[in-house]
This record gives structure tokens, C-alpha cells and sequence, in this order.
């Protein structure tokens, strides 16, 4: 536990001074003292008393719950601090403890190989050494400290248990042998001890005829403490006040003191105070009769006194003390109770008092130091005794608060309140509080009643501002009015207390509770906070009320001439830790200030003396430095422990916090955020999350230094780190020298990552004293490493030194690639699929270069790219720099680094991987001469700290920032500030993905000469390609892959979005079907490998199309093992490639083709001679076939006639169109062309191959440059669906049509468009060509894909939606026996001669060829052929019909053919023609729950495409008429044309 040397409860703690003794290490003697700090508070009722009766004055068993607390400290009091003895007896150490190692004097192993007699005799002698150097020990320590009342040696780590030693050496075991009461113990021990002495020390005391107020002379310097030996490492004290002792010099002895302890016991009397010659017996003081004030104090004999004292504490000048000297001197007469004797009798007993008290406060017996303490602040105040009064109420202060602390019950006595004289303006609000002057108030105690106890505290907490007020004010009244003038020392450290107590109290919202209590008395911080503010708390003192007492313990100039250096530094620490307390971190910076400007002086002279004290140079003297780096006494004045950097460099840290220097985290640990996460940069614990969090923990401290280096003034901020870097020069300090000369570099740079190329980074710095910095750094180091005091190094200053770094190839080997397995589809190993990511895909989506991972093989030498930046004015040398990783490292390393001034320079360093796995670069490991290695992330991006637009906070809070990194001297008040928006710095990071070793493949050689072919448009050529495998790798797998000249072509339609659907659909036909290049495999279904140092040799085939003129091979090759062929992850291949030059030459295009409708009467004559030679009848009747079959002659001549012969036969349709295709010959020799026509594809024959066997072939030769015109016969088309949207052939954009607006002229555009296209394909699927070079033997393929159709001729090319077909026949009532010849004759499809006056029947077939039903209305309407309209429909005697020629049909399901037959009589011959229409009646809705419809029509109808739904659906009805009309020729029966 830290004990504050300035607590509010000082007073109550024993001064221990702990002192080295004999041969100790100065580690033994620290961890020692550690052991003896954790034992501070001793409980009365565990001290055994004093068996002698007449030393049990303050025997424990008085008070058994009381509490003896103890300062255990190792630094000596300075003179001016034991002067004020006994008026604060606290600062005088009473009990001084020197410390030796049992482990130097009873080795443990020193008598195991002798003998036991021998053993014996040693040991013997060995005591008796050791018992005469302890008791000389003992000796110098009383010489040396002649006012300690105990004195005492402990012997740590002395296990030996029957070794007869004084009664002042006390032996304590190790930890191993400690039990846990075994210090306590010893320090029990010790307490009764002091007990016992202080019994005697009191009676001497009281005994005194007077005691006087301490004085200082002005001129006095108090430093020189001459008793404190040079062997204390901690005291700071001179060489030549070392004794000539045995414990020091060696075994030579010294004579011993001739006063024994009685004597010395009887002689501690003779305390520092001036004796009077006016000698008075306490014993008559007592008897005597004495007046009461009753709280009156004594009348004003001066106007001063009447008119009231000033606020502030200005002690009296010399002419002021002069002049009331005087005064004093003047005689005053008087008789009884006022005389002037008896006042002086009272004042000395009051004094007596207030000391016993004192006495009684340390004894840890609060109740008999309550009491005389309230006497005797009664008796001074009586006698106007303003010194010892105000230490009399301070004294009561503290045992209020102790008892507090103890949980005991108290009431606050009547001495402590205010009276109702005039006094300056106090502290906080006038008290409310009510006294009474009652003896009961006198008695502190009574037993435990919590109700009772917190109105107690609350009263305390209210009288509190007064108390310490009316203290404060005695003090400056008394150096007004009297001739007691307080050292300055003292009042200062009493202002620093109370302000101190003022703040834990209004920490906690001005509750005196158990948590405040804790941190008042043992000094552990209050670690929760009060939820409710009690009502009081509003008269309260304020934050800056409090500050104005705090700033009385500044000395005044005249003042500061008494005080040595060491009370200075004392009195400007505790006001600077208590303003750290109230937030006041502006003025504690200020008084920080104060403190350096104060110690560089006073530093630089004791280094001086030391040096002329050891014969020495000054700058040869750094035996102040190990002081300083540990334990020092400016650090115990803080309250500090022993790590570096608590002591005076933690204080400069703050003083540069407070102006808005650039400073590390906290003292002592500068790279703290640089050096956690890559120190254990090979071990396991370090991953991608350690590394992430190390890259934001820089970033956001980069953040935190550029908000911090815009706060405050720039010439300050240069003033203070000088005033630093000269502190610690005049030291020495090497740390804060070489420390403080980086965060002068840190906080004048501009702390930003510039532009590249730019001169926006260049710090706020001449280059002069940049040099001159640098300089210092190198030098500091340089004599610390000189001198042996190890390793000195700072952290570099920027941040910012890595700005980019990429992986380069600097190898001709590919870098290979990453594919996903479900690419291969399961395809053996080396078999090539237009799937996979290798065959070429102009759809397919490219992979973006900046979001691929690079690649490293393992094995294979990999080199980065790193770009270094210096903003600085000087050259940077890098002593070595590496590569900074997670999970696995790679051994990169590069020495000697010199990096110019104000430049960016880019730098290589080579690694080759020696495992597979992930590798993340976080950045790079760099060790910069003179600077400790540390790790630097990537800051690729540029960043510069912008100000905030709006000033919203003031002070330190517009520098705190929340980035979850709190400041160590900021409050919470000031980390609550919401986060600043701007936003830190982006660090990146590189991801490498290192694989297994993998194959390398050239390519030998090529059968092509020059790499170079020369091919004609359509023709296909053969050659090979050698490839070598060159590694030590199996190669298994080999995918092929082509660019050509054509892509960019076709990717430039591709990307035009305004292309209509067909259009862009021949471009996706284009780009798929045409490969310019192919890998044909024999066997498929076969692996291969390439050995090591193997060749295989490969066929490739080469298609010329338009446009080709270069292309390029592209091979992956790769290996997989064969026994995770079933394994899903991801494979790495490489890739070679070899370019090819092209020429293609046109051959045959063609260049126009046309379409023309084809009658079907070729067919009904094929059909009725078939029936002729077989003898069965499809659907001519007998009466008219005789006829027909004798009008067919062929004609040998004809060059179509074998074609024509083949029309309506088999599975050839009656109805055909002709296509006439113009061919152009652009080569200049003859080429001969073919056009093959195959029928369509059936239900019994749904193989293409098969129909391309017997399919027609139309032969042409071509002469150069000649265009011949084939023609060639073509079924018509019937489409299932003309209306299916047109397909896109990419599957990974999904491109859809979009049509127009909706309207139905765009509807009938887009029925049309997309009726034409797949008509188009229709022709396409039953028609090939291909040309062939006789001379050469040289072939190829024409591209048909040129085949324009237009929506005119679709007419000519599809069947009619809904067939009419008019047939004219015998009347079905008339048996064919009862005619003598027929009455009907068929003379062609659609043509028929009739006799007059017969009976016929007029047979009319309807076939629905669409994919719904329809309502059909059927109109037949005879006229006369050609004839005018009007004479053409005059039937009236002409002809006469049975029925009716308009009538509705039932309805028309799809694919459903019905009949209409009528009967009908010509009644005079002539020519008419019959035709005949359908009119849809209704539109059929589409609605399932039709009744009128089939379950099959119902399904087909609901399943239709919604796009095609759209198209199909209509608004108006439609009409259909028949496409041939019948004509019938009537003749009579003499007529020779009916013969």
C-alpha cells in the first residue's frame, strides 16, 4: 500500500525510516522493504503492554480498537522539516529500522561438508562475528539518530533459530518459513516497542519548562541533513558524512558510545526547542485556578485585531516582526486571572497539551487524544495562541476522520465551530450548524449506532469548509499579529491536506461516506460513485473554491528563501496532484512547469558537487541515473511506485499532455501500441485477429496524436519539450533524453500520409534543428551503451513510413490461378469441357485483377514491392526492414536501408515460402538506427487530419477523443466527449494465398512455319503443338482455352444495349458456334500426364471465319491428385500461351435469297399416280381419278422432275414453297457448292442424322467471281408456339426482350418479328451447304446464317392458322350404282368438272392449327369466276343451294378438323368459283372453368408463357379465309370436254 506523504491523516502516522544495514544488494534491500510496506496499520489490541509500570502511558490495553499506523519511508527528513518538532511530531522518524540479509551472514550451505566439531567451532565463531557487527550497527544507527525513540536491526531471510542476538536485532524467516502473522508479529513487536518509548518522551515533554512555536530564519537552509549515511541509496544524501564503521569500511572496530541506552532514554528530552528562563511546574499548573472562555476569546488590544485579518496568507516582513517586538517589550501591569504570567502559564499548558495529544493521535488512542486536544485547543484559543489553536483543530480533524474511518461514533466537539467574531470571507456558504457548549459534546465515543454515526459524518461534511477556513485563518492571523510566525513549509502542507480532503468529498458529491473514508485514510481510490446527490452538496465548496485554498501553499517570493529545494518540489507536487483531482488539468500543467524550471538549476548543481566531491568531470557523472530510473523521493512525493517513468518523467508527461504535446500512452512503456502485437511474431497466439486490432490500435492512436498535435500553441509546445529534454540532460536521463528528443520529432511533424509526389508532410521544424535532434539521439544512445547501462532506443516518430507494398513477378513463370472444382463436372482428369473456365466463354465473367489474392508456390522465389516515405529533413537508415505477417512467415530481409530526406523510395525484398497455407502481410518489421524495432502497418491511401468545423469543447476536452484507448491523465468527464467525426486512417492489408508446388510447361514447338496460316472462309486445317514439361511435377491436367481477333468485334455488339433480340441472338450464335480454334480428343473418356522432362504432342484444328487474323493458345496445365478426384476445393493451374498469325480469304457467300409461294397440285398428281400403282386410294374418289391419271406424261427433260416426283409422298406435306439462294464465288478458281435439303423431323423419325441420309442434294460449280442461283423446295411450316420469346444464349446476364409500349399495332410488330425468326430457324435446322476446290481437295462450310426472311413472305412460308379446304363431291344420297357416269370429276386440287343439273354436295373442312380454341362462324360464298363483282354474286338462276351458306360451327379445340357439307345443284354450265371464310364468333378467354373445353385444352391453355399469354391475347375477332379457291367448270353431257 503507497502511503501520500500530504494525506489528510498524515499527522496520525508514525514515521519509520527504513535504512540499509551491513552487506545488502540494493534489490535484497528494495524487495525487503516491500515486505515490510504491505504491514502499515497495527491493531492496539494485538500489541502486548509494557510489563514495566511506569511505561504504560500508552498502553495498548486502553484502547484495544485503535490503530498504530505507520510511514514506513527510506527517505530521511530534510533540517527543515525536523525543526518543527514537537510542534508536528509526525515528520521526525521515531523509529528508525535498518535492514540487513541474513542470506550475507548464515550462509545456507557453508558448513554442509565439514565436520561436526569443526562445523561447531565455525559456527561459533561466525555468531560472535555477526553479533558484534549488528551491535556496532546498532550503535551507529542511535549516533546517527539521536531523537528516534526506537532503533532496531531486522535480519530478513534468517531461518536460524538459536543464535543469541541484542534485543534490538530481530530476526524474520523467509517467505517460504513466513507464516501470515509472522510480520505481524514483528510489527506488533515493534509497536510495544515504541509504546514503551513514547511513555518517556512524553513525560520528558511534559516536563520542559516551555515550547516554543518553530522558528526558520530567512536566510537558513535547511538542506544539508549531514546525518543520513551515503549507503542509503534512496536519501540523496553526501559521501562524506559516511562514518568510519565496521558495517561500511570492513572489520577495523569502533569505540562505543559511552552513554548507555538508559542514559539515551533519559536524554531524548532534548528536543529542538528554546528553553526560557521563567521555570514552571506542571504539577502547579494543574492545582492552580484557571479562567474560562466559554469560547471568548481574548479582547483586541490593536486596531488590526478590531477591524479583522486579511484574506490571504502574507506572513510578516523583518520591520513588521521588528516593530511588534518592540511592542511586546512595552511593560503591562496587571493582577489575578489577565496577568500577564498567567497567560503565559496557559499558553505553555495548552501547548503541553496539544502535544500530548498529538503523542496519543500517533499512539493510535484516539479518545485520549480527542480529549487533550479539545483542552488544549480551548486553552490556546483563550489565550490567543493562534498557531497551536489552528494545530490543535487541525489535530481533532484527524481523529474525527480516523474514528469515522473505524466506524465508531463521534460527535463534532463545541471547540470546532465557528464563534460568532468577524472573520474573512470563508470558504463556501456561512454553516447552519448549531452548537452547544455542553460537556456531553466533549465526549467522543459511545458505542456503535449507525443512525448516529451518519449524522455525524454529516455534520463533519458540513462544518468542514468552516473548520479548515477558521485553520487557515489562524495561521495568517498569527503571523499577522503575533511574533509566532508558521514556517511556510508547514502552512503550505496544511492547505495542500485540506484541499485534498476538500476534493475526495466533492468527488463523491459531498458525501463523507465509506468509500471516501477508504481513500482519505489508506489512500485506495473510490472505485463507484454515488447515485443520489445529498442536499447539502449545494453549499458545498465548488471546484474553484476549493482550487483558491489549494493556491495559499504557493509561497510568496518573499517566503520561498526559506524553504530548500526539496520542501519546494514538495509544495508545487501536492498542489499539482490535487488540481489532477479537481480537473484542473491547465493549471496543473502550469504549476508542472514551475516544478521543472524549478529542479534544472538545483539538478545541475548537485550534479556539479557530486562530480567535484568525486574528483570528476560533471558530464562524467551519471550516478544519478540509476537513482532517478527507480525508486526516488520526487516520485514518493507522488505517491509513485518504483516502475520507470513514475517518477520525473511521469510528471514531464503530464506537464506535455496538459500543452498538447504528442506523448506515449504512459511513462516509461513508449511502445506500448507498437510492440505487443509483432514481439512474438513466430508464436502461435499471433493471428488475423491480433493483427487487425494491432492495425486500428495504430490508426486510431495516429488519429488521437493529430487531434492532439492541433491542440495548443506551437512556441509552447517547442518551449516545454526543451525544458524537458534539458531536465533530463542535467540528470542525466538517457530514456528521457532520447524519449522526449522523439516526441519533439513526433509533434512537430505534420503526422499525415501525403499525396505521393507531394510537399504537403513536411514538419513544422527547421532542418537545422531536426539535424540537431537526430544528432542527440544517436549521441544519448551512444553513451549509454558506452557506459553500460544497456540497451536505450526510442519509438520512430512517423507512423506513416510504409505506404504501399505488392508482390511482384519478377519471373517469366505464370503466376498461377485459382478454379473452383464444380468447374471440372466431374470430367476425367485432362478432359476439356465448354463448361469449364478454360474454354472459351465470350459471356463469361471476367474475374477483377484488383480483388484477386495473389499467388506464391512454395519453392518458388516471390519478390514485394515496398514504398518507404521520409518526411523528415534528414536521411533515414534503416538498419533492416522485413516483412510483418499472421499465421505463417516468410523469410524476407533487407540491410542497410538509407532512405533520403523529404522523398518516397520504393525498395524490393525477396522471400521464397516454405510451407502452403494462408499468409496475411499486416505491414513491415523495420529497425531504424537508433530507434527500437517496431511493426509499421500499410497506409496505401492518403490521410491528413481536418479540423472540426465547429469548436464545441474548450481545454483539454477539445484534444480527448474516444477511441477506446482512455488517456491516463484525462478524467471521465472528458472521456464521455462524444467521438470526434473524423475518421482514422484506412490500414490495408495483403493476402497471399501460398500453395503446394506446382508444374512448369513450355512449349517446344509448332507444325506451322512462323507461327503463321493461311486458310478461305468456311474451311477447317489440322496442325500440332508440342508442349514439354520442365519441372519435377507430374502434370495431369492440360485445359485449352483461345482469344482471336474477332472477340473484340463481337464484344463491342455485345455491349451495345439497343440491339434488337434476333440480332443479338446471331451475335451469341456467332461467338459460340464459330470456334476459330478446337482441341478434337479421339478418346475422350482417357487421362493423360506429362511426365518430368516429358513432351506431348497435341492436334489442333484452326477454322477460318471473316475477320480472323490473329488468335492465341491458351494451355492451363495443372496437377490433381488422382485420389481426391471426389474433393470439393478449389485447384491452381497455370497457364502458357502461343500466338498465331491468320489470313482468311472469302470463298463462296451467299449473297440474295428470295421466297415464292409453290402450288400443290405436283403433289395430289404424285399421290393419285402412287394409288394408280398400288392400287389403294388416300382420298380421290373412283369417279375422279381415271381422268386425271391419263393427263400425266413426265418429262425426261426436266431437270426438277425427280424432285417434283417426290411431293406428297411419305412424309413429304403437300404444301411447299420455293427458295431461291444466289451463291458468289470470291476465290479465283473454280468452286464447286452443294445444298442439302432434308425433310423435317417426325415422330417415327426424330433423328436428324438419319434424315440428312436421304436428303436432296442441288449441285453447282461456280466459276471465280460468278453468282448462280439455286433453287430449291421446301415443306411449309406449322409452329406449336410462333410467339416464344427469343432466347439469350448467356446464361449469366439472362438478357430478356423488352417490348413496346403495349399498344396493338406493337403487338402485331412483335407476333410478327418473333413468327419470322423462328420461321427462320425452322429453314435453317433442314438446310446445309459446303464448297469444295476440286484441284486442291481443299472444303469447307457456307455460313447460311445470312438467310434474310421478311414478315411479307411469311405467308408463303407457314401454314394458316386455321385451315379451309373447299371440295365439291357427289351427293351422298345418291348411290354410286344408280349413276351411268360420275356426275363429279377431280382435275386437280382444287379444280372439278360438275354436269349441269346434278346433285353435288359442297364439303367445306375447318382445321384449328392454333394453340386455343376458337368460336368459328363459317360463311361459304359461291359466284361466278370471272366476272364482275356485281354479275359475279347474280346466283339467282345459276345455282341453288340446300342449307345455309353462314352458319356457326361447334367450337374448334386446337389441333381439330371439322366438316360442312351442303348440297347444291349448278343449273347452267359455266364457270364458278366457291370460297369460303371463318369469322371467330367470340374471343375464347382462357378461363379453366369453361365447361365447352377439354380437360387437355383446359391444361395447355393455363400452362402457356406468360409473355406469350401477353401476345396471343386479343381485343377484336379475327377472320380467316380459305387460302385457294374452288373453281368448278359445269359442262353438259354432249359437252367434249366432259368425254
Amino acid at each position: 500500500m503507497v502511503v501520500d506523504p500530504l494525506s489528510p491523516v498524515a499527522p496520525a502516522r508514525i514515521r519509520c525510516l527504513l535504512l540499509p544495514s551491513g552487506k545488502i544488494t540494493r534489490s535484497r534491500f528494495l524487495t525487503f522493504v516491500e515486505r515490510l510496506q504491505q504491514e502499515l496499520t497495527v491493531r492496539l489490541g494485538d500489541v502486548s503492554p509494557n510489563t514495566q509500570p511506569h511505561r504504560n502511558m500508552f498502553s495498548p490495553l486502553a484502547f484495544p480498537t485503535g490503530f498504530a499506523m505507520f510511514n514506513m519511508t527510506t527517505a530521511a527528513p530534510s533540517g527543515s522539516h525536523s525543526a518543527l518538532s514537537p510542534f508536528e511530531l509526525y515528520r521526525e522518524p521515531l523509529v528508525i529500522v535498518g535492514i540487513s540479509d541474513g542470506a550475507e551472514y548464515f550462509p545456507v550451505d557453508s558448513t554442509n561438508n565439514q565436520s561436526s566439531d569443526s562445523n561447531d567451532g565455525f559456527r561459533a565463531l561466525n555468531e560472535q562475528d555477526t553479533r558484534n557487527e549488528l551491535s556496532e550497527a546498532i550503535m551507529w544507527l542511535k549516533e546517527q539518530h539521536p531523537l528516534a525513540l526506537v532503533h532496531q536491526i531486522m535480519v530478513f531471510d534468517c531461518n536460524e533459530r538459536d543464535i543469541q542476538l541484542t534485543r534490538d536485532v530481530v530476526l524474520v524467516p523467509t517467505l517460504e518459513k513466513s507464516k501470515t502473522t509472522t510480520m505481524k508479529t514483528i510489527m506488533c513487536d515493534l509497536t510495544s516497542l515504541l509504546l514503551g518509548e513514547m511513555t518517556s518522551y512524553a513525560k520528558s515533554l511534559q516536563a520542559l519548562p516551555s515550547i516554543e512555536t518553530p522558528k526558520l530564519d530567512q536566510d537558513q537552509r535547511a538542506s544539508d541533513d549531514k546525518s543520513v549515511p551515503d549507503s542509503y541509496y534512496d536519501g540523496g544524501s553526501r559521501p562524506e558524512s559516511r562514518p568510519e564503521s565496521r558495517i561500511f569500511r570492513g572489520p577495523t572496530s569502533r569505540p562505543s558510545s559511552p552513554a548507555g541506552d538508559t542514559e539515551r532514554s533519559q536524554n531524548r528530552g532534548s528536543v529542538r526547542t528554546q528553553m526560557t528562563s521563567t521555570m514552571l511546574d506542571d504539577g502547579d499548573d494543574r492545582s492552580r485556578s484557571r479562567p474560562r472562555s466559554n469560547g471568548h476569546r481574548t479582547p483586541p488590544v490593536t486596531f488590526d485585531q478590531m477591524n479583522g485579518m486579511p484574506d490571504t496568507p502574507a506572513f510578516a516582513t523583518d520591520k513588521d516582526k521588528a516593530r511588534r517586538s518592540s511592542r511586546d517589550r512595552v511593560p503591562v501591569q496587571g493582577f489575578g486571572s489577565g496577568s500577564v504570567g498567567d497567560r503565559a502559564h496557559n499558553k505553555v499548558k495548552g501547548r503541553k497539551r496539544v502535544v500530548l495529544g498529538s503523542l496519543y493521535l500517533l499512539a493510535g488512542r484516539w479518545p485520549d487524544a480527542l480529549k487533550e486536544l479539545i483542552e488544549g485547543a480551548t486553552i490556546t484559543r483563550s489565550v490567543s495562541d493562534h498557531v497551536w489553536h489552528a494545530k490543535a483543530l487541525d489535530y481533532i480533524l484527524v481523529c474525527l476522520l480516523i474514528c469515522a474511518w473505524a466506524g465508531m461514533d463521534f460527535e463534532v466537539p463545541h471547540v470546532c465551530y465557528p464563534l460568532g467574531e468577524k472573520s474573512s470571507p470563508g470558504l463556501g456558504k456561512p454553516s447552519k450548524i448549531t452548537h452547544t457548549t455542553s460537556m456531553s459534546d466533549v465526549t467522543p465515543l459511545k458505542s456503535p449506532n449507525p443512525a448516529n454515526r451518519l449524522v455525524s459524518l454529516q455534520n463533519l461534511c458540513t462544518l468542514l469548509p468552516d473548520l479548515i477556513n477558521n485553520i487557515l485563518h489562524l495561521y495568517v492571523r498569527a503571523a499577522t499579529f503575533t511574533a509566532d510566525q508558521l514556517p511556510q513549509i508547514s502552512y503550505s502542507e496544511s492547505a495542500i491536506r485540506f484541499a485534498k480532503l476538500l476534493t475526495i468529498i466533492e468527488i463523491a458529491h459531498g458525501l463523507l461516506d465509506d468509500l471516501s473514508l477508504q481513500l482519505v485514510v489508506l489512500n485506495i481510490e473510490v472505485t463507484t460513485k454515488t447515485s443520489t446527490i445529498p442536499s447539502h452538496f449545494a453549499s458545498f465548496p465548488t471546484r474553484a473554491e476549493i482550487a483558491a485554498v489549494l493556491f495559499r501553499a504557493l509561497p510568496s517570493p518573499a517566503m520561498e528563501r526559506s524553504l530548500d529545494t526539496r520542501d519546494r518540489v514538495s509544495i508545487l507536487t501536492g498542489i499539482a496532484s490535487v488540481l489532477a483531482r479537481l480537473d484542473f488539468h491547465r493549471k496543473k500543467g502550469f504549476i508542472i512547469r514551475e516544478l521543472v524550471v524549478l529542479l534544472l538549476p538545483a539538478l545541475i548543481q548537485s550534479r556539479k558537487d557530486s562530480a567535484a566531491e568525486l574528483g570528476v568531470h560533471p558530464a562524467a557523472n551519471v550516478s544519478l541515473y540509476n537513482l532517478l530510473k527507480s525508486d526516488s523521493s520526487l516520485g514518493e512525493e507522488f505517491g509513485s511506485s518504483h516502475s520507470p517513468g513514475s517518477g520525473l518523467q511521469g510528471i514531464l508527461s503530464l506537464m506535455c499532455e496538459v500543452y498538447g504535446v504528442v506523448v506515449p500512452e504512459s511513462a516509461g512503456t513508449m511502445s506500448n501500441r507498437h510492440s505487443k502485437s509483432w514481439k512474438n511474431d513466430d508464436s502461435s497466439s499471433y493471428n488475423e485477429d491480433t493483427a487487425s486490432n494491432f492495425s486500428e490500435v495504430v490508426a486510431m492512436g495516429a488519429l488521437k496524436d493529430a487531434i492532439t498535435r492541433s491542440f495548443g500553441d506551437e512556441s509552447l509546445k517547442v518551449d516545454v519539450l526543451r525544458s524537458c529534454i534539458n531536465l533530463c540532460e542535467a540528470q542525466p536521463d538517457f530514456d528521457g533524453i532520447v524519449r522526449f528528443s522523439s516526441e519533439f520529432l513526433r509533434t512537430t511533424g505534420s503526422g499525415a500520409a501525403p499525396i505521393l509526389g507531394s510537399h504537403d508532410g513536411s514538419p513544422n521544424l527547421p532542418m537545422e534543428d531536426q539535424l540537431r535532434l537526430l544528432n542527440n539521439i544517436s549521441r544519448t544512445i551512444n553513451a549509454a551503451r558506452k557506459l553500460g547501462f544497456g540497451t536505450v532506443d526510442v519509438d520512430y516518430w512517423d507512423d506513416f513510413l510504409v505506404r504501399d507494398l505488392q508482390i511482384t513477378n519478377s519471373s517469366a513463370i505464370e503466376s498461377p490461378s485459382l478454379n473452383a472444382r464444380a468447374r471440372l463436372n466431374s470430367t476425367p482428369l485432362g478432359l476439356e469441357t465448354k463448361e469449364g473456365p478454360f474454354i472459351y466463354n465470350p459471356f463469361g465473367t471476367k474475374a477483377s485483377s484488383d480483388t484477386a489474392k495473389p499467388i506464391l508456390i512454395v519453392g518458388e522465389e516471390a519478390t514485394f514491392l515496398v514504398l518507404l516515405q521520409n518526411l523528415y529533413g534528414f536521411d533515414l537508415e534503416i538498419e533492416w526492414i522485413k516483412l510483418s505477417s499472421s499465421e505463417m512467415t516468410i523469410p524476407t530481409l533487407l540491410r542497410n536501408v538509407v532512405i533520403g530526406p523529404f522523398r518516397t523510395q520504393s525498395f524490393y525484398l525477396v522471400g521464397t515460402p516454405r510451407a502452403s497455407g494462408t499468409l496475411r502481410i499486416t505491414g513491415c518489421i523495420a529497425k531504424i538506427r537508433g530507434c527500437r524495432e517496431r511493426q509499421f502497418p500499410i497506409f496505401k491511401d492518403d490521410w491528413k487530419y481536418v479540423g472540426e468545423a465547429k469548436l464545441k469543447y474548450l481545454g483539454l476536452s477539445a484534444a480527448a477523443i474516444t477511441s477506446g484507448r482512455p488517456k491516463p491523465s484525462v478524467p471521465d468527464s472528458v472521456q464521455t466527449i462524444p467521438p470526434s467525426s473524423a475518421q482514422p486512417p484506412a490500414a490495408t492489408t495483403l493476402d497471399v494465398k501460398v500453395i503446394d508446388a506446382q508444374p512448369n510447361v513450355a512449349i517446344e514447338k509448332t507444325s506451322l512455319p512462323q507461327s503463321a496460316i493461311m486458310l478461305l472462309e468456311g474451311e477447317t486445317r489440322t496442325f500440332t503443338i508440342t508442349l514439354r514439361n520442365i519441372s519435377t511435377t507430374n502434370v495431369n491436367l492440360l485445359l485449352f482455352a483461345y482469344t482471336d481477333s474477332t472477340l473484340s468485334n463481337l464484344q463491342s455488339a455485345l455491349a451495345n444495349k439497343n440491339l434488337p433480340q434476333a440480332e443479338l441472338y446471331e451475335i451469341e450464335l456467332t461467338a459460340l458456334n464459330k470456334e476459330a480454334f478446337r482441341w478434337p480428343r479421339q478418346d475422350s473418356s482417357s487421362t493423360f500426364s506429362i511426365a518430368p522432362n516429358s513432351n506431348l504432342t497435341l492436334e489442333m484444328e484452326v477454322l477460318g471465319k471473316a475477320g480472323l487474323t490473329t488468335g492465341t493458345l491458351h494451355f492451363d496445365y495443372g496437377y490433381l491428385d488422382p485420389a481426391n478426384t471426389e474433393s470439393k476445393d478449389d485447384f491452381f493451374t497455370r497457364q502458357i500461351s502461343t500466338h498465331f498469325t491468320i489470313t482468311v480469304n472469302s470463298s463462296v457467300d451467299l449473297v440474295h435469297n428470295i421466297f415464292l409461294p409453290f402450288t400443290g397440285d405436283f403433289a395430289w398428281l404424285n399421290q393419285q399416280r402412287q394409288f394408280t400403282v398400288t392400287g389403294s386410294a388416300h382420298s380421290t374418289p373412283p369417279d375422279r381419278r381415271s381422268r386425271a391419271t391419263s393427263r400425266l406424261t413426265p418429262k425426261a427433260e426436266n431437270r426438277f422432275q425427280s424432285l417434283f416426283d417426290r411431293l406428297g409422298l411419305g412424309t413429304q406435306g403437300s404444301d411447299h414453297f420455293v427458295l431461291l439462294l444466289d451463291f458468289h464465288n470470291a476465290w479465283p478458281r473454280p468452286l464447286s457448292i452443294s445444298v442439302q435439303v432434308r425433310q423435317k423431323t417426325t415422330p417415327q423419325n426424330p433423328s436428324p442424322s438419319d434424315l440428312w441420309k436421304r436428303a436432296y442434294t442441288v449441285h453447282e460449280v461456280l466459276q471465280p467471281s460468278q453468282t448462280s442461283r439455286l433453287v430449291l423446295l421446301l415443306p411449309r411450316f406449322s409452329l406449336p408456339n410462333p410467339y416464344m420469346p427469343i432466347p439469350s444464349l448467356n446464361p449469366a446476364t439472362k438478357r430478356q426482350f423488352i417490348h413496346s409500349s403495349g399498344t396493338v399495332q406493337d403487338k402485331e410488330s412483335e407476333r410478327d418479328s418473333r413468327e419470322a425468326f423462328w420461321l427462320r430457324e425452322e429453314i435453317l435446322k433442314l438446310m446445309r451447304a459446303s464448297w469444295t476446290e476440286d484441284t486442291s481437295g481443299r472444303s469447307g462450310q457456307i455460313d447460311l446464317r445470312s438467310l434474310q426472311l421478311t414478315p411479307r413472305v411469311i405467308e408463303t412460308i407457314k401454314h394458316e392458322e386455321v385451315g379451309i379446304d373447299v371440295a365439291v363431291g357427289t351427293d351422298n344420297n345418291i348411290e354410286p350404282e344408280q349413276l351411268d357416269h360420275p356426275t363429279v370429276i377431280q382435275t386437280a386440287r382444287s379444280n372439278f368438272r360438275v354436269l349441269v343439273d346434278a346433285f353435288v354436295s359442297l364439303t367445306t373442312t375447318v382445321t384449328n392449327r392454333l394453340q386455343i380454341p376458337i368460336y368459328p362462324l363459317l360463311r361459304v360464298q359461291p359466284s361466278i369466276r370471272n366476272q364482275p363483282h356485281n354479275i359475279a354474286l347474280d346466283l339467282s338462276r345459276r345455282f341453288a343451294f340446300n342449307g345455309l351458306t353462314q352458319q356457326t360451327m361447334p367450337i374448334l379445340q386446337p389441333g381439330e378438323s371439322k366438316e360442312v357439307q351442303i348440297g347444291a345443284v349448278f343449273l347452267c354450265t359455266g364457270e364458278f368459283e366457291i370460297r369460303a371464310s371463318v369469322e371467330e364468333l367470340r374471343i375464347w378467354q382462357g378461363k379453366s372453368g369453361n365447361t365447352e373445353l377439354s380437360e387437355s385444352v383446359r391444361n395447355s391453355a393455363d400452362s402457356l408463357d406468360p409473355e406469350v399469354a401477353r401476345l396471343l391475347k386479343r381485343t377484336e375477332r379475327r377472320v380467316w379465309h380459305s387460302r385457294e379457291s374452288c373453281a368448278v367448270h359445269v359442262v353438259d353431257r354432249e359437252d367434249e370436254e366432259y368425254e
